[in-house]
Parts: structure tokens; C-alpha cells; sequence
């Protein structure tokens, strides 16, 4: 009785011992295979973005010199550090990522409010949707060339100022000191809002419609639900669409360059344009890629920071209504 007891159970084990093994070399070859899909686009990314970084890195050390790469050290950056030119640029695009993320997430807060109520039927959604994310399909040069028309002395802008408050000179609004930048930041408010209306939508849509419900009952109004609600709930949606805005700006060249080439006076010349036209336009390579180096030191420090602040902001406060 005792062998018949106990035989079963050792073949059991062995039979479990056997499954273990190869569950273990079915998730192995699982694993190697989703590496394996992955690596086109890792090729990719080392090549466009991995190998052209190291690049920077490394010329950022170097100059030109005789036709040929000299070894400077820190010269570069020794010389970025007492550039002035640099700092306004730098401080000028600091203005340009805060205001473009508050007037980016603002518009597409609205939208995306807008869209989701209930009231709007499914296809009347869609269409309005269709219409608002127009302005995403422009390529730059057209949105900049319609804008830049539309900025012009004799342009529309003008044509109503002047018929609504009976100006007596045109506005330059992009040969102002006091307009241009301005200007340029309401054009690209204007061109990239679709994208987060889109991402704030579908962030919106993922909330339970029994949560809204539920603060009704507890006689919540639309601003207690909104704060309450609504916005504790898409906090981590904002904090990454105000992070990939930041990081955009930082890089965004097209439109200052399209529209107002830095002028007037400087006043629009962000860290992008200044980088392009020392390096490509004077042909100082490695200074340029000292400041492309710095910044994006300085961007990733800021972004740590900023992220944590966010995450913690909402974890206390109050709930009730």
C-alpha cells in the first residue's frame, strides 16, 4: 500500500518539474521574440537619436580649425557661460514654454470639455472634432505663410483694426519689439492645440460617468465636480502633455525662423534659432553643439524637478464639496 501511496505523488513532481521547465523556456523564447520585434525600431532610435547625441557630446569638446577637428576642452563652454546673446535666447524661449503650455492646455481643456458632454451626439462629435484638429493638418510653411499675411500692414488683422478702432498706422505685429513674440506664440497656439484637445478627450473619456453621479448627489455644481472630479483624475495625462509641450518648445525653430528670423532686434531669437545660426550660418559647429549639449542638460534637470512637483501636487487637499 505504502508503494501505491507514494509513486504517484513522485510522478507528480516530476511531471510539475517538467511543466516549470517549460513554462520557463516558452517565456524566454517569448521574451527574445518581442526583442527581436523591437529591434528594428531600437536600429532606429540608435540611429537617429543615440548616435547623433553622442555625436554632439563629443564635438562639443572640438572646433574647427585648419579644415580639420581640434581638441578645445571646455573652451565652448567657458565661452557659453559669458555669451549674453545665448542667455536671452535662453530666457526668451523660457517665456515662450510657459506660455505656450498654459495657452496649449487651456484651448485644448475647453475643447475636450466641450466635446465630452453628453449632449453631443456621436456623429455631431466626430464632425466638430474633424473641424478642430483642421489647424493640426497645416505643415508649418503654410500655417506660416497664412499667418504672416495675415500679420501684414495691409493684411485682415490690420483691415479690422483699423475699421473696428479707426487706427491711423498699421499694427507690425512682427516688426514690433513689444508683438512679435507674442505673435509667434498665439501661431503656434493656433497650429499644435488639436494634439491636446485629442489627448485631454481621451483622457476625459476614461473617467467613470458613476463618479459624476455621485458627486451630483452629494450636490457638487460643475466647478466642484470639474476640481474635484475631473482634474485629480487627469493629472497624470497633464503632466505628461505639459512635459512633451516643454520639451517640444525647447526644439521648435520653423515658425521663428519663418516668420521673423529672431528680429526684430533679437527680441524673438530662441535658443533653436541661435543654435542654428551658430553653428550652420557662422559655421562654429562645436560652439553650437556646447549650447545643443547644455540645454539639453539643463532640460533634463528641469524636467526631474518639475515632474516630481507635479506628482505630489495633488496628493493632499480637500475633498469635499
Amino acid at each position: 500500500m505504502s508503494q501505491m501511496t507514494t509513486r504517484p505523488q513522485i510522478d507528480r513532481r516530476v511531471g510539475k518539474a517538467v511543466n516549470v521547465g517549460e513554462v520557463r523556456r516558452l517565456r524566454i523564447l517569448r521574451s527574445l521574440s518581442g526583442y527581436l520585434f523591437l529591434a528594428p525600431a531600437l536600429l532606429y532610435l540608435l540611429g537617429v537619436s543615440i548616435y547623433p547625441l553622442i555625436s554632439t557630446i563629443q564635438m562639443s569638446f572640438m572646433e574647427v580649425e585648419q579644415g580639420g577637428w581640434q581638441v578645445v576642452g571646455l573652451q565652448n563652454y567657458a565661452n557659453l557661460l559669458r555669451d549674453l546673446w545665448f542667455w536671452n535666447s535662453l530666457k526668451i524661449i523660457s517665456v515662450v514654454a510657459v506660455a505656450s503650455t498654459v495657452l496649449h492646455i487651456s484651448i485644448g481643456m475647453a475643447l475636450a470639455l466641450l466635446l465630452n458632454e453628453h449632449w453631443f451626439s456621436i456623429i455631431l462629435r466626430n464632425f466638430m472634432r474633424g473641424i478642430l484638429i483642421f489647424t493640426w493638418m497645416f505643415s508649418t510653411a503654410a500655417a506660416a505663410l497664412m499667418w504672416s499675411l495675415l500679420f501684414h500692414p495691409f493684411g485682415l488683422f490690420n483691415y479690422l483694426a483699423k475699421t473696428l478702432f479707426d487706427l491711423s498706422a498699421p499694427v507690425e505685429f512682427l516688426g514690433n519689439t513689444s508683438l512679435a513674440l507674442w505673435s509667434v506664440i498665439v501661431v503656434g497656439a493656433w497650429k499644435y492645440y488639436p494634439y491636446y484637445m485629442l489627448m485631454i478627450l481621451g483622457g476625459l473619456q476614461t473617467i467613470p460617468l458613476e463618479l459624476y453621479e455621485a458627486a451630483k448627489v452629494d450636490g457638487a455644481n460643475y466647478w466642484h465636480r470639474f476640481r474635484h472630479v475631473t482634474l485629480p483624475l487627469l493629472r497624470p495625462v497633464l503632466i505628461v502633455i505639459s512635459t512633451i509641450d516643454m520639451i517640444a518648445t525647447f526644439s521648435h525653430v520653423d515658425l521663428f525662423k519663418m516668420l521673423t528670423r529672431g528680429g526684430p532686434l533679437r527680441t524673438t531669437e530662441v535658443v533653436a534659432y541661435y543654435i542654428y545660426k551658430s553653428a550652420l550660418l557662422d559655421g562654429n559647429l562645436g560652439y553650437g553643439a556646447a549650447i545643443s549639449t547644455f540645454v539639453l542638460m539643463c532640460l533634463v534637470v528641469f524636467m526631474v524637478v518639475y515632474m516630481r512637483i507635479l506628482s505630489r501636487g495633488g496628493e493632499t487637499g480637500e475633498t469635499s464639496f
